[in-house]
């Protein structure tokens, strides 16, 4: 018998999750077409699914499936999927040749708008074709449950190298066999045990915090400052409204060297850089849609990572916290809006939001009948008008079976009253943004992403 149980933190993502809010998250890739096509110039599609087959024993995980307690009676478990199915979660897929950036991001959009299938293990990969150059694209969807954007950059390192070489190329995959999974008795059993257990830990945190009372303390301060700012709701943005099922996906390429000559000249960080352009680029389109910035702010909430360096590669799972940012929109000069957004995040830091977040979730997990939707009713309190994360990726070029990964774009979901989300990856001496939202919600989603290309441009200059 093997399982693991989903933390508190990946539970949330499924919590939450609707038929019309799928909680995954994912990428657009562009690959070399050259070295994945045969002498007649078709894509060979086994191959590429033999060597995806090769690597999946370094992440387990792309094997296992939920298995949900009983009566609901605690989280969900990790178990081997003792029926997976390869060719369920690897697929190919065209655009009508010739193919170029735009159809391909109206097929990302689709494919992003559909729900992954809980009963299976909550990821696929789709390769696309039909590209004028014949570059191949690579479509990547993971749940959210799996793990955070750092977490999937891991995943994704899995199938890919450092070099054009493919050192087990031709080599058959190693073998696996599913463990058996618990049955819904030993999961129940284990559920009350953890019930009867918990007035001993209650205690023994009790004792410590006599000990020691100063975490203690800092924690429930944390928790209770960040309650009392979820009570002050930010003014709604135009995108501030309830999503369909269909989303809106564009993309955006920075080249990185300029916005490190920036981050040192203003001696600020790289997100600050970030931050600032998004802002810029959100007040252009405010303005341009004829809404009112005077004396205006937008709350972005700004996921950070709390992974170590030793919990990557070999730790999915999200290890994130929950952090609301001031973006000054109302501020037309570039320079002082960086200066503001460096302000913002540097407060934000200090001010133990992050912490008290996530203390709010924890405890919300805690009261097990009522965890469903109470964590839902918990994270729509969040005072924000949209989601800007930030995902460090490799600084070297990598290679999907032979073939160099050109660009690399992220997806982050959308839901209900947060209809734009802004995600940044770095790769390669680049930043690849993807920009989410509803399709019905910002039908001219393109001008975020030009919007954004503009401000850096516009940083650079000063």
């Amino acid at each position: 018998m093997f399982y693991e149980r989903l933390s508190a933190k990946d539970t949330t993502f499924l919590r939450i999750e609707t038929d019309h809010e799928p909680q995954h998250v994912g990428s657009l890739s562009v690959l070399d077409g050259a070295p994945l096509r045969d002498a007649d110039g078709r894509l060979r599609f086994d191959e590429l699914r033999a060597h995806i087959e090769r690597r999946l024993h370094r992440v387990p995980r792309m094997r296992q499936r939920l298995m949900e307690v009983p009566f609901g009676q605690g989280r969900p478990v990790w178990v081997d999927d003792a029926h997976f199915d390869l060719d369920f979660h690897v697929r190919l897929t065209s655009i009508p040749r010739p193919g170029d950036d735009v159809q391909l991001a109206t097929l990302m959009s689709r494919l992003q708008s559909l729900p992954i299938d809980r009963a299976r293990p909550l990821w696929e990969m789709w390769f696309v074709d039909g590209f004028a150059d014949d570059d191949v694209g690579l479509v990547l969807k993971t749940h959210h449950a799996l793990g955070d954007g750092i977490a999937n950059v891991d995943l994704a390192l899995a199938i890919l190298d450092v070099g054009e070489e493919t050192p087990d190329d031709g080599e058959p995959a190693p073998p696996w066999s599913p463990r058996p999974a618990p049955t819904d008795e030993q999961l129940l059993r284990q559920a009350v045990r953890e019930y009867m257990t918990f007035p001993i830990r209650a205690a023994d945190a009790a004792v410590r915090a006599l000990r020691d009372p100063l975490p203690a303390i800092e924690t429930t301060t944390n928790a209770v400052r960040t309650a009392i700012s979820f009570t002050s709701k930010p003014d709604d943005a135009p995108w501030n409204r309830d999503v369909s099922p269909h989303r809106r996906w564009v993309s955006a390429d920075v080249p990185i060297g300029g916005v490190r000559a920036i981050r040192e000249r203003f001696d600020v960080t790289l997100n600050d850089v970030v931050l600032t352009a998004c802002t810029g680029a959100l007040r252009r389109f405010l303005v341009d849609h004829g809404a009112d910035v005077h004396d205006r702010t937008l709350q972005a909430m700004v996921p950070i990572s709390v992974r170590g360096d030793d919990e990557r590669d070999d730790t999915l799972g999200n290890l994130i916290s929950v952090t609301v940012v001031e973006l000054p929109v109302s501020e037309p000069d570039p320079a002082r809006r960086l200066e503001l957004v460096h302000t913002a995040t540097t407060e934000m830091k200090e001010s133990g939001s992050a912490a008290g977040a996530d203390t709010i979730i924890e405890i919300a997990d805690a009261i097990t009948p009522l965890a469903g939707p109470l964590t839902r009713f918990v994270s729509q309190q969040i005072p924000m008008n949209l989601v800007i994360t930030n995902i460090p990726g490799p600084p070297m070029p990598l290679y999907f079976h032979g073939a160099r990964m050109r660009r690399a774009y992220p997806y982050v979901e959308v839901v209900d009253h947060e209809g734009l989300t802004i995600a940044v990856l770095s790769y390669d001496d680049q930043l690849f943004f993807g920009i989410t939202s509803d399709r019905d919600v910002i039908p001219d989603l393109a001008d975020v992403a030009r919007g954004i290309e503009a401000e850096f441009t516009l940083l650079r200059e000063l």
